[in-house]
């Protein structure tokens, strides 16, 4: 099997380039996998991973102009595969990407709001069913990024100010769900972009949690924000 992986240190190099390398195949092997054999029999490459199971979201990069999870995406025998860092972020080295500045964003977001201290009762109190599914589907949002690496919204229009993509908006609606929460998530779901959003469901598509419904938490949020009046 051959692979083309793009290599690229800023330190030292004047700009990405590709090198391919011949791996042997074996049933079930994963693009994690190909690159350990790599790094172990041909030359170092930086990569990262730790949970080697979806949940880290350390991993995630480009296979074949396609985001996945290096960690348990498996090659299919016969086929020769492009890999590349993960698209829209500044590269480190190689597979490294910085997503700092959106993880930052994020986790501000999924601060919960509250004016008063919760008490045992509340933190106690039976939550509905439905709600309790919501709320712990989205949780599985590993922030791995691969929905805003395939979101044509942002990688083609390239403006991240005005939308700030899929994983913003699960945030939002993690804390929209939340019957803890305080904040007018609604609100902030507008401003940060849910009608930039065209609904194309490419991050469905490539997010790694099948439990998470990126389409049906904007059709809620949107429902909400007809209500209050806020629609463009």
């Amino acid at each position: 099997m051959n692979v083309k992986i793009q290599k690229y240190d800023p330190s030292t190099d004047a700009g990405p380039y590709y090198k391919t390398y011949n791996i042997p195949w074996k049933k079930n092997i994963t693009i994690l996998e190909v690159l350990v054999y790599i790094h172990e029999n041909h030359e170092a490459i930086a990569f990262d991973y730790s949970c080697r199971g979806r949940v880290c979201g350390r991993c995630s990069m480009m296979l074949d102009g396609e985001p996945v999870m290096a960690c348990y995406t498996p090659v299919g025998k016969d086929r020769d595969i492009v890999l590349e860092p993960l698209r829209g972020f500044p590269v480190i080295r190689d597979f490294i990407v910085d997503k700092s500045k959106t993880r930052d964003r994020i986790a501000k977001i999924e601060a919960r709001v509250r004016s008063k201290l919760l008490v045992q009762s509340d933190i106690t109190a039976k939550m509905d069913p439905d709600l309790a599914k919501k709320i712990g589907n989205l949780e599985w949002c590993c922030r791995c990024l691969s929905c805003i690496a395939a979101c044509p919204v942002i990688n083609e229009d390239k403006d991240q100010e005005k939308f700030i993509g899929p994983a913003g908006i699960i945030a939002i609606g993690l804390r929209y769900y939340d019957p803890f929460d305080e904040g007018d998530r609604v609100v902030e779901a507008v401003q940060n972009g849910l009608y930039e959003c065209i609904m194309c469901g490419k991050c469905n598509e490539v997010c790694p949690a099948a439990e998470i419904d990126h389409l049906g938490v904007y059709s809620e949020l949107r429902e909400e924000a007809k209500k209050k009046g806020l629609e463009p």
